[in-house]
């Protein structure tokens, strides 16, 4: 398989203007490892290079305008590093925005990214706000639906299954005192994968569980944390790598594989230093992507899953649906095609706006 398909229609190239929605304030100056600024970076300068208008605007102190049948998008503003700049309220008088962007549904798509930050439940106006421009005729990536899928790990869990995808088997705790019930329904086997249901891009909240003992005083401690944080109990499925799939409109656009980190025994991800690599996917690992992706209502989503020992013939496990991926390892192993851009080139052909999914 080709690692980088060439996703490009022809017909009907048209420019549009595309909205960033992200979160980066205290993300991008104290969590640096989490990606968020260097991917938002790589999208503006991806975008850009296509003939793309962009805005980036931050959740925080965003809201929508409109003057006579116009609608505008306003924002703070972001410094040379693409850092939102907070005002100081207690100094300032005047508020400083940016210059109100202009959008209509039929030239402007909406990219929330971070609306589950750091695996947090959003502000009820951020999600508002995404569906007034939803309701409006607004193409959003990703949709609601989607998002609200893929923040929570069991219900992706739940969605994938009923389509047929083979998922490590998966049980969510309901209080302190369910630890018993929950790893008497994975089998009583240890070790196992606590996880918060809502996830991080990190893996920060991951932890691999070896006695049951662990497990009660691991699970007391997140509920006393946060007495209603969703927590899950997963089989543990022993491997050295595991796969991320960049899905767009049901075709592959990229695939890596990604390296246990040395030491750490099950976490993979990139952000944390795991090595990443290019890699050739089987038939059935592109059909239970592209199924696994297409259940969740993504259109532009990334898909993780290890692989079965017998690749050709048997089902991979997929471990996440990710509504919000991030571009930049798989970007960064093939430098001469650029994925970013091919997919937002992709979304030049107006046809690709209002696909039957």
């Amino acid at each position: 398989m080709e690692q980088f398909k060439s996703y490009i229609t022809e017909a009907k190239d048209e420019p549009y203007k595309l909205v960033i929605f992200n979160h980066s304030g205290e993300m991008v100056r104290d969590i640096k490892d989490t990606g968020l600024g260097e991917l938002v970076a790589l999208m503006t300068k991806s975008a850009k290079a296509v003939g793309i208008e962009i805005f980036q605007a931050d959740f925080v102190g965003a809201y929508i305008s409109e003057k006579g049948d116009k609608k505008y998008i306003n924002s703070f503003p972001f410094d040379d590093e693409g850092v939102v700049i907070y005002p100081d309220t207690k100094n300032e008088e005047v508020i400083d925005y940016q210059k109100p962007f202009e959008i209509n549904p039929s030239n402007t798509i909406i990219m929330p990214r971070g609306l589950g930050t750091m695996g947090l439940t959003s502000s009820r106006y951020w999600v508002d706000m995404i569906r007034n421009l939803e309701l409006d005729g607004f193409l959003t990536l990703p949709s609601l639906k989607s998002w609200d899928i893929c923040a929570s790990k069991f219900m992706t869990d739940l969605v994938v299954r009923k389509v047929g995808i083979k998922t490590p088997k998966t049980v969510s705790i309901a209080h302190s005192e369910d630890s018993e019930r929950a790893i008497k329904e994975l089998g009583n086997k240890f070790p196992v994968i606590l996880k918060s249901s809502t996830g991080t891009q990190t893996g920060v909240g991951v932890v691999i569980i070896e006695s049951m003992r662990s497990l009660h005083a691991s699970v007391q401690m997140l509920m006393l944390y946060s007495k209603y944080l969703p927590i899950i109990l997963q089989e543990y499925i022993k491997t050295d790598y595991d796969v991320r799939v960049i899905v767009l409109d049901g075709t592959i656009l990229g695939a890596m594989k990604r390296e246990v980190i040395q030491g750490d025994d099950f976490r993979s991800n990139v952000s944390l230093g795991a090595e990443a690599s290019t890699f050739e996917l089987t038939d059935l690992e592109i059909k239970d992507s592209i199924t696994a992706a297409k259940a969740v209502d993504g259109r532009l989503c990334g898909v993780d899953f290890i692989p079965a020992k017998n690749r050709e013939k048997e089902q991979p496990y997929i471990i996440e649906v990710n509504s919000m991926p991030g571009f930049g390892g798989i970007e960064k192993l093939n430098p001469n095609k650029s994925l970013t851009q091919n997919i937002f080139k992709h979304f030049k052909n107006r046809d690709n706006w209002n696909l039957d999914k």
